[in-house]
């Protein structure tokens, strides 16, 4: 009986613990959601500044990625869970081995990731400078991720303003 017990208690306390670094999360959304755009009609990023750990790279995956999908991108065993319904994940590696990861609530935090070129979710430390800004698909907000050379791709996106008390919501 105190063997199930503790079973049970360490399932559930391994389930609770995600393992997402939430300080780099608020960070992140802190740069993406405050301050003005600047003059090119978005903010720049850079991943770097908003890290305080080592990483080579910097991978993106969609809600429900599983397993081996993300090792199959990052090149070896991912020990970790599949990424939440309705979440994003960024995850940042350094060699063969994850460093941190962070997983986003969609609904929350609608920061959309764009791919660019070669870049597509997979993002060289030195290619991590983002374009940055919000606009409106319909009456929800959206904030988008983009790697700055490739920014021109999405500028007819900067002309759907938001109207004023616009949802935070998506999908």
């Amino acid at each position: 009986m105190l063997k199930n017990i503790l079973v049970v208690v360490s399932a559930v306390l391994l389930l609770g613990c995600s393992g997402s670094n939430s300080g780099l999360n608020e960070k992140l959304k802190a740069a993406v959601t405050e301050g003005e755009v600047g003059p090119e009609g978005y903010k720049t990023i850079q991943m770097a500044e908003l890290t305080d750990f080592d990483w080579d790279t910097m991978y993106y995956f969609q809600p429900n990625e599983d397993e081996k999908a993300i090792s199959d991108a990052i090149g070896f065993k991912w020990e970790g869970a599949e990424v939440p319904e309705n979440h994003r994940r960024l995850l940042f590696v350094k060699g063969q081995e994850v460093v941190s990861y962070v997983d986003y609530l969609y609904d929350e935090f609608p920061l959309f990731v764009y791919g660019c070129g070669d870049d597509k979710w997979v993002y060289p430390k030195g290619r991590t400078t983002f374009a940055s800004f919000k606009y409106c698909d319909g009456a929800t907000e959206v904030y988008t991720f983009i790697p700055v050379k490739c920014a021109e791709n999405i500028r007819e996106l900067m002309q759907y303003k938001c109207p004023e008390g616009a949802a935070v919501a998506a999908e």
